[in-house]
């Protein structure tokens, strides 16, 4: 049952809340998942992290240490996402207590078919060395580390810490939660987690560049890996946003991925849950879509990087498509803060943002970022017209929400019959019920949860992988 407050509505407005879902909405994602099941023409398979495989074989590895005569051709997994899934393990060698090949599915990376081993023994908490990650695990500890083939963070700015294993906050999540599930509760261990050929595999990523060494990044924020082609994705896209204008809906919400999707949400609580969806890099072929179906405001959530990849002007922001904009960062704090030799120098040898604003004084990152927020919105403009509202929610690493900028003014709300926007306060776009749209040639399926296939809950969900 919902309490009284969660059913309270603005003054001078009538917007659902986010709890409540009316048959308009439910038809209107009924109808684009419908409408994608029809015209897929291929059904894609999902595939798994790295993180996931690190946490696949330091679970077998914990079993064999403790049911050694279990067999194990395959292992049950708790996924991030709160599913349970089952992976397929290889042999164990002389040298590993378990090893599993990595398998991206159909949208692989250079990792796909890597062989991540694990291995694990009873230590004490004074083998830690300063390089490992020391995990709470019930009532019991234990110390990753990175075995050959894992990478060695040694700049600021990931999301592994300095001088620490290039595991993830994910992985580590992962790892701990497995372990637990399958009874270690007390105890010190040791877990070594290692990639076959990992330091090759590391010359074909970013990881060089970002000051990664000797190996892989341990990655995955839900541990899956979802498939899909540029094409299908950017269609999907288009689906989203036509199904919301089909409904009447005036204000379209692009995020960029999963977190910001949330903080959005957060934000915009008097919007229908089409209004958001997740575009990945595609930003250009996203304001493109918007325009064509007549939304009178558009919502841009990101972060950061993503910021002055927009204030640049690139067209799709993927890391293999472009490098981040360090060159537009630098300048800007060199106006900002033209005497601060020190900094500067520090900025020119940051390869992330992240790092570069780890290296800015705290109390003077808001204007910098700020002033590149209006950049990018000149950007927008400049595809969009001066006739649309746009706006820029930026959000911080963690997914906080840090400020808005906004470009243009919102017009009143026309009513149309049952069914028009309100705008509750500033805070607040526009918010519209949706109806059934019709469908469209080229829109691929949808599944609502896992089942090996691609489809819309990653526009609608924003899980990231």
């Amino acid at each position: 049952t919902r309490s009284v407050s969660s059913c309270r509505r603005p003054a001078n407005s009538w917007a659902p809340s986010r709890a409540w879902r009316s048959p308009a909405t439910i038809s209107a994602t009924y109808q684009i998942q419908r409408a994608m099941k029809q015209t897929e023409q291929k059904t894609l398979r999902w595939g798994y992290s790295t993180g996931a495989c690190a946490a696949a074989v330091a679970t077998a590895a914990w079993l064999r240490l403790t049911l050694p005569e279990t067999p194990l051709p395959t292992i049950p997994m708790l996924f991030l996402d709160g599913r349970e899934r089952i992976l397929p393990l290889l042999e164990p060698d002389e040298g590993h207590m378990a090893a599993i090949r990595k398998d991206g599915g159909d949208d692989p990376d250079c990792t796909h078919g890597a062989i991540l081993f694990g291995n694990m023994r009873r230590c004490s908490a004074s083998d830690a060395r300063k390089e490992d990650y020391t995990l709470s695990v019930g009532g019991g500890t234990v110390i990753l580390r990175g075995a050959a083939g894992v990478g060695l963070c040694t700049r600021p700015g990931l999301d592994c810490e300095q001088g620490k294993w290039a595991i993830n906050t994910g992985p580590r999540r992962m790892i701990a939660e497995n372990l637990h599930h399958a009874g270690l509760d007390a105890g010190c261990w040791l877990l070594e987690i290692g990639v076959e050929n990992g330091e090759e595999l590391a010359k074909h990523t970013l990881n060089p560049l970002l000051g990664v060494v000797g190996g892989i990044s341990i990655l995955g924020t839900t541990g899956l890996v979802r498939p899909y082609s540029h094409e299908a994705y950017i269609e999907t896209v288009r689906i989203c946003v036509k199904s919301h204008h089909i409904a009447h809906g005036t204000t379209m919400v692009f995020c960029t991925g999963g977190r910001t999707k949330s903080g959005a949400e957060r934000r915009l609580p008097s919007l229908p849950e089409t209004a958001f969806t997740c575009i990945g890099d595609f930003i250009a072929e996203s304001l493109a879509a918007a325009c064509e179906y007549g939304m009178r405001e558009i919502v841009v959530a990101c972060m950061a990087g993503k910021l002055c990849k927009y204030a640049a002007g690139f067209e799709n922001t993927h890391a293999h498509k472009v490098s981040q904009d360090m060159d537009l960062l630098r300048a800007e704090v060199r106006k900002h803060l033209p005497g601060e030799e020190a900094l500067h120098d520090a900025l020119a040898h940051s390869v992330s943002v992240r790092e570069a604003l780890l290296s800015i004084p705290e109390a003077d990152r808001p204007g910098i970022l700020r002033r590149l927020a209006r950049t990018a919105l000149g950007q927008f403009s400049r595809r969009c017209g001066e006739n649309i509202v746009l706006r820029l929610l930026v959000f911080d690493f963690e997914g906080q929400f840090l400020f808005e900028e906004k470009r243009g003014e919102q017009k009143e709300p026309e009513k149309n019959g049952k069914i028009f926007s309100g705008q509750s306060d500033p805070s607040h776009a526009s918010a519209s019920s949706p109806e059934a749209p019709t469908a469209r040639s080229g829109e691929h399926a949808e599944v609502s949860e896992y089942n090996g296939t691609i489809g819309l809950t990653y526009f609608l969900d924003g899980k990231k992988d």
